[in-house]
């Protein structure tokens, strides 16, 4: 909130406050207090005090105090700081156009930058692609105001106020002869360009016109909307990373570099001295981070007093290391590092005190990790030594380097071999190798690193350690990797000191989601799992992304029971897939040419659409299967998490490969049909048990299932072993409702999107009294109170106490209980509970994801346990 009640502030004034606000990307909105209105100003889209190129106070919206109290009452509502801590502010529809994250100012800058890479054609010409960076530092000097007066410049072009009027003068000599100062006061070949380069007066004033971006498509104005006293480092450094030349980079956005640095290098566990390394760092964005958090300690333990030259270099030169094989890379986390120095120094020290120290294979090595392995009789490899912390965002490539698969090949017999050749995995294999007894590894790996069940001897292998800690699954966060163009889903193992639990945190949404400011983590969200659960079961982990809780027992009892190829194989019965079609290794296949062939999508949930029925015209077949496959009676599935089934007797039926087919002998009709009949019954529950223990659905492809899959139906003898109790069946109805969804699309969810209502928190409280009743059964639920976010749910034991629940003025002080923001880069939202006399109550968000039925489970169970620990 900005006090301009006595309007000591000008509009001018404002206006370049905005423009400040908009740049530093920390907050979405700012609020202008004026003596009859507060104005709204948005911080989080595209530059609204832009106009007419030049700065101009722009509100996005204006709350009138004077108007008609009815409007009053329903602005503040909207507009309520509340409702910004608990993220609804951003579920409503009229608030969507006050953010947008591809238009705001980091991701403006970015893109601005990377348009005029490709107008001036970096890619093919270093030269000009090394000026635009140069460009991006020195224009960051200039901001810090470095440069001893703009009178400066003028040494190297008459009348140069700055940087790009040396370029806009069209001199060669000039830019060389000014770059060439700086690295002569500076060094570190910061400031260097190629030996080869040649530069031309046209290719400069063309150079200039694009960098002042006058002449973009999108007329940006970039030399003057973007200062960067106010962008934080971290965003250049992920600037930078667009220049990585590897085609298959993903980049590492900054909220969740801050998120896995707040994980790995927590300020109350570091000492200053730790040994940092990324073994695959692209352009140092971690590294930048991690070069922040050792300079803040190292101040703390000086009485916050600012480190010199000497001392920061100190830090960076014996503390701060990468690897990468990509020698643009290289040059840019040089550059990102060097901007770390400048950003904890004065001015008048970097322009009077810093020289820089060549980092380019003294800290960032221009190499593969794998080289500096030792392993057999390769001692005289070089050696980067033993780390504290290794951190980083590797490449997910199912393919080794040379030096790779010699590191792979030393280690296989010991851990066995790495699942598909991923060299992810690899690389967190021989990170482990490098840390400290004491140490942290935090690397982000490809979700099947967690989920697939090809993978699972590898993890097993590493939770027989004791080391693995912490997972931090981001499965369910669509476009987490912004506008990189890939859409991986991913998680961040973090392995330290021998630990004899595993913390599992699903995140499912992020913080301030339009503008990616940080994490949000929810109480049941939160999980834990055992080193001999992640052995023994290959799907240890899976009901945790489906809510957790009880869901772990539930899954493994389903598990347990006789499965459906089990069924299969007791009966001699034949259960496969279809046909697949191909233009390789074809093979004919007569006994499906002419046959009455069924399309996948005419196996519908309610059977099969008979007038999608068709013939098969194809003469010869990649696979065809045999022909008893296709013979009645049979079992259709199709591959689909809804569990489409249908029963044939009529005739042969050819079907492709995302159908499978179980094919009994004419004489076991009547027990086939029963077998169907069995699973038709029950589907609901099967689809439940898909959900907890399947392999593909969610984690893969989202909504497929594998054959294998439709194996492991639980099919036991009896119905009976079947039944679920009432709970059981409240977690399986909000799995299949809600949760499938839920893991999807995270966010955008209806669980997220939608607010709870007087029904669901009705049903709600019904069944946390059911769960409880067995031992408290004089407890009943009291009308809920609907607050400004959040629901107060109380519970009463015996007759209902005729007090007010909530004093008045009580949100903000609930909303602070609820919603904890201690670390930056992470909201956790509480369910609170407060026992009192002989009340409880339970206060959490008013979103449709905490009054589901589920929740009443967890928090029967939580409750209880709390009532037994005070004697109750």
């Amino acid at each position: 909130m900005i006090d301009n009640s006595s309007e000591r502030l000008t509009k001018k004034e404002l206006a370049k406050l905005h423009n400040d606000l908009w740049l530093n990307g920390g907050a979405p909105l700012a609020y202008v207090a004026w003596p009859t209105q507060v104005d709204i100003l948005s911080c989080a889209r595209g530059p609204d005090f832009w106009t007419d190129n030049e700065r101009k106070y722009s509100p996005a919206f204006e709350l009138e105090i004077a108007s008609g109290i009815a409007k009053v009452l329903s602005d503040k509502r909207r507009f309520s700081a509340n409702r910004l801590a608990d993220g609804t502010f951003w579920d409503d529809p009229q608030n969507h156009s006050l953010a947008d994250h591809d238009h705001a100012a980091h991701e403006s800058l970015i893109q601005a930058i990377v348009e005029t890479d490709a107008d001036i054609g970096g890619e093919s010409n270093p030269t000009l692609r090394r000026l635009l960076l140069l460009v991006v530092l020195i224009k960051y000097l200039e901001d810090r105001e470095v440069f001893p007066g703009p009178g400066w410049f003028g040494h190297f072009h008459k009348g140069a106020r700055n940087f790009l009027d040396v370029l806009k003068s069209g001199d060669p000599a000039c830019v060389l002869r000014l770059l060439s100062n700086l690295e002569s006061k500076f060094n570190g070949d910061v400031f260097s360009l190629p030996s080869e380069s040649k530069l031309t007066a046209r290719t400069l004033k063309q150079f200039a016109k694009l960098v002042e971006a006058k002449t973009l498509k999108k007329q940006r104005y970039l030399w003057d909307q973007f200062s960067f006293s106010h962008v934080p480092v971290e965003v250049i450094s992920h600037l930078y990373q667009r220049f990585v030349q590897d085609s298959t980079a993903v980049y590492t956005p900054p909220f969740l570099a801050a998120l896995l640095l707040d994980f790995a290098m927590p300020y109350h566990k570091l000492s200053g001295k730790e040994r940092v390394l990324d073994p695959a760092c692209g352009s140092g964005v971690f590294l930048v981070g991690a070069m922040r958090r050792l300079v803040n300690v190292w101040r703390s333990k000086n009485n916050w007093a600012n480190p010199t030259v000497e001392t920061l270099k100190s830090i960076l030169r014996e503390q701060v290391f990468g690897v990468e094989r990509d020698p643009t890379a290289v040059d840019l986390t040089a550059f990102s590092l060097a901007l770390a120095v400048c950003d904890s120094l004065q001015p008048n020290v970097i322009w009077n005190e810093l020289r820089f120290d060549r980092l380019r294979n003294q800290n960032v090595f221009e190499d593969d990790f794998f080289n500096f392995a030792s392993v057999g009789d390769d001692g005289d490899m070089p050696s980067l030594g033993q780390f504290d912390v290794v951190i980083g965002n590797p490449p997910f490539e199912s393919e080794f380097s040379e030096p790779a698969i010699r590191v792979n090949k030393f280690h296989e017999k010991e851990r066995g071999s790495i699942p598909d050749k991923q060299i992810a995995y690899l690389f967190l294999d021989e990170a482990l190798r490098t840390v400290t007894d004491e140490g942290v590894v935090c690397l982000i790996q490809p979700s099947g690193f967690l989920y697939n069940l090809q993978s699972h001897l590898f993890r097993a292998s590493l939770a027989q350690t004791g080391r693995l800690s912490t997972i931090l699954d981001f499965t369910s966060i669509r476009g987490l990797y912004g506008s990189s163009g890939a859409d991986p889903k991913t998680v961040a193992v973090l392995a330290g000191p021998e630990s004899s639990k595993i913390r599992h945190l699903t995140f499912r949404r992020t913080y301030e989601t339009t503008q990616r400011v940080a994490f949000e983590i929810d109480h049941y969200d939160r999980h834990q799992l055992t080193p001999l659960e992640v052995v023994e079961n290959a799907k240890a982990a899976r009901p945790n992304l489906l809510g957790g809780g009880r869901l772990g027992r539930l899954a493994s009892r389903l598990s347990e029971m006789r499965t459906l190829g089990e069924v299969v194989n007791e009966n001699g019965w034949l259960m496969a897939e279809g046909f697949i079609s191909g233009k390789s290794g074809k093979k004919p296949g007569p006994h499906l040419t002419g046959q009455v062939f069924l399309p996948t999508r005419a196996l519908t949930d309610s059977g099969i659409d008979e007038t999608q029925l068709s013939e098969v015209t194809e003469t010869e077949f990649y696979r065809s299967g045999t022909e008893e496959l296709f013979q009645p009676p049979l079992i259709l599935f199709r591959e689909h998490e809804s569990l489409p089934m249908a029963f044939w007797g009529r005739c042969t039926l050819a079907f492709k490969d995302k159908i499978v087919g179980i094919h009994a002998s004419p004489r076991d009709k009547d027990e086939l049909k029963e077998l169907y009949d069995f699973l038709l019954l029950n589907r609901a529950r099967l689809r439940f048990a898909v959900a907890l223990n399947g392999s593909q659905a969610l984690v893969g492809k989202a909504t497929a299932l594998l054959k294998n899959d439709l194996e492991s139906l639980p099919v036991p003898r009896e119905q009976s072993e079947l039944d679920f109790a009432f709970w059981e069946q409240a977690l399986a109805d909000d799995t299949l409702e809600f949760m499938g969804e839920y893991v999807r699309l995270g966010q955008n969810s209806a669980l997220l999107k939608e607010t709870a209502t007087t029904e669901a928190v009705d049903a709600y409280s019904k069944l946390f009294c059911r769960m409880l009743g067995s031992i408290y059964d004089n407890l009943h639920a009291a009308d809920p109170v609907f607050l400004d976010g959040l629901i107060c749910q109380p519970f009463y034991f015996g007759n209902e106490p005729s007090v007010e629940w909530l004093g008045p003025n009580c949100e903000q002080h609930l909303q602070q209980l609820v919603f904890d923001t201690a670390i930056d880069s992470l909201r956790t939202i509480r369910v609170v509970r407060i026992y009192q006399e002989n009340v409880i109550f339970i206060i959490k968000p008013d979103r449709l994801r905490y009054w589901i039925r589920s929740t009443a489970v967890h928090d029967a169970d939580d409750t209880l346990l709390e009532l037994q620990q005070q004697g109750f």
